[in-house]
């Protein structure tokens, strides 16, 4: 079976000083090689191709005989990394909370620390009856159990 070590040193020395990074790597029964990778401001087919070549590059299928597939980090994956969230700004996002809460808002600031969600909250009137009101909703990364993006075909 091959090495994931080595796929992760092969991988990582590719995309070292590139805005590109890893999210997922995957090796299945059979060497079914998987890698997942996503950039600050997307990922191009030419991209991923220029990977998987690389990667081909540097094994050798008369020692270990492998399948690749090298693609972007699908729509609707969810996001796993700080440096994934930037790109999103100004799209609906569902987030899992650790409090098993969960929130859909317009993402409208990324920060080291936290996102901010604008989110329809239901808050009392004077008059007692419950209304909804557009607030900001800060989330530290850590208190995130799962975000993805809303997909709309608008």
């Amino acid at each position: 079976m091959i090495d994931n070590f080595k796929l992760l040193e092969i991988i990582d020395t590719y995309l070292e000083g590139t805005p590109f990074f890893l999210v997922e790597l995957k090796v299945k029964t059979g060497n079914r090689i998987m890698v997942f990778i996503d950039g600050d401001q997307g990922v191009s087919i030419d991209d991923c191709v220029n990977l998987s070549r690389h990667i081909e590059s540097k094994l050798d299928r008369n020692i270990e005989d492998y399948s690749l597939e090298v693609s972007s980090a699908g729509a609707d994956s969810p996001l796993k990394f700080k440096r994934q969230y930037p790109k999103h700004i100004g799209r609906t996002l569902h987030v899992k909370h650790k409090d098993n809460n969960e929130f859909r808002g317009e993402l409208v600031a990324v920060n080291d620390k936290e996102i901010v969600l604008k989110i329809l909250e239901k808050q009392k009137t004077p008059q007692g009856k419950p209304k909804r009101v557009l607030v900001e909703k800060a989330i530290p990364y850590e208190e995130i159990l799962e975000a993805r993006i809303e997909l709309s075909f608008k």
